[in-house]
Order: structure tokens, then C-alpha cells, then sequence
């Protein structure tokens, strides 16, 4: 079987969660970190939505993160994530049953944005299992998993 080309990357959608865009910012080594380095080397295209940037600047976050708004900002446009606008009530409207409310949002971007990926650190809303499979096509990840799949296209 042919390898895929590194530009292949190039085609790999991949939609960020806040809790993503927080953990780069807790760390600059870890697999979070990494996904956005992926972002300004070309191997994958990185999306996210004013929704989830709001999320990420909510008071008791830049509290945790230690940072003013204007650096979190700041660190979100040296990463190159697109941002879409805001998710719509209306756009999230056909997810909000089949996922906890608070993050049908990121099911909704990830859609709207014609993203294979979602990529998140919410164990417990979204990377499990039962809920990895009612979104099929759309595949539901952490950063590991994310990591391990843009190296599997690596591999000779």
C-alpha cells in the first residue's frame, strides 16, 4: 500500500475544544501543545469557534491560566487556529439531545466547519465511546489519539 504524502495532512480537519486550547496553554510540552505546533507546521488545519474562545476567556479561566485576556488572545492568533463565529442556538439545536448541552456546541462547529475530528480533553461528555459513535462520520478524540493517528501517517 502506497504512503500517504505529508502533504495529505493538509486535508485533516480538526476542530479544537476549549479545554484543548487551555491545556497548550498550561503546557508547552505536552500532546495539546504539540496538535497546535501540527497547526503551524501545515500538517493539519485547526479550527475552532468564537464559542469555544469565549469559553477559553471566561474569568475563572484566565484566573487558573494566570493570564490576561489580552495574552490568551494573543496565544490564540500566534497558533493559527481558524476561528469560526459563534455557534447559533439555532445551529446547535439538532445535537442538543444527543449530547450534554454545554458541549453540543463543538459537535455543531465541528459539523458546520466540515472538520473529521473533534479533538477534547472531556472524558466524560465526549470522549467515550457511546458518544464517539452516534456522531459517525465525525470522529471524536483526545490529543493523544489525534497524535497517534497524524503519526500513523508518517510510518513507512
Amino acid at each position: 500500500m502506497k504512503n500517504p504524502s505529508p502533504t495529505s495532512h493538509k486535508s485533516m480537519r480538526v476542530f479544537f475544544d476549549a479545554s484543548v486550547i487551555i491545556a497548550a496553554l498550561l503546557s508547552t510540552t505536552g500532546g495539546s501543545a504539540l496538535l497546535l505546533k501540527y497547526i503551524k507546521a501545515g500538517k493539519i488545519i485547526g479550527i475552532t469557534s468564537q464559542t469555544a474562545i469565549n469559553e477559553v476567556l471566561e474569568e475563572d479561566k484566565t484566573k487558573k491560566l494566570k493570564k490576561s485576556k489580552a495574552e490568551i488572545e494573543n496565544f490564540i492568533a500566534r497558533s493559527m487556529l481558524a476561528v469560526r463565529e459563534e455557534i447559533t442556538p439555532e445551529e446547535i439545536e439538532p445535537y442538543r439531545k444527543s449530547v450534554d448541552v454545554k458541549d453540543a456546541h463543538l459537535i455543531a462547529g465541528a459539523t458546520l466547519t466540515k472538520c473529521a475530528y473533534l479533538v477534547s480533553l472531556d472524558k466524560k461528555h465526549l470522549v467515550r465511546e457511546d458518544v464517539k459513535r452516534k456522531f459517525l462520520p465525525l470522529k471524536i478524540v483526545s490529543p493523544k489519539e489525534l497524535i497517534e493517528e497524524i503519526l500513523l501517517r508518517f510510518v513507512v
